[in-house]
């Protein structure tokens, strides 16, 4: 930092050479075909996971629960 308490302003701008350009952009190709899925296969590992989270979810609750009475009949 300076001990200069005025601004000077934004430094000068230089203008581009003449005839410059911006440099071009390739277009990209068509998009490739996915993969086919087997719908089947995903909704039963979803239905796996949700049925892992549930019961994670249950056990962690009683288990706070239980942490939470035992506590308060401690004190």
């Amino acid at each position: 930092m300076s001990d200069r308490e005025e601004y000077d302003g934004p430094p000068v701008n230089v203008p581009p050479p003449p005839g410059w350009r911006v440099e071009a952009v390739a277009l990209p190709g068509e998009p490739r075909r996915l993969p086919h899925q087997d719908h089947a296969a995903i909704n039963a590992a979803e239905q796996r996971a949700r049925l892992i989270t549930h019961w994670i979810t249950l056990v962690t609750v009683t288990l706070m629960f239980t942490v939470l009475i035992v506590g308060l009949l401690s004190a």
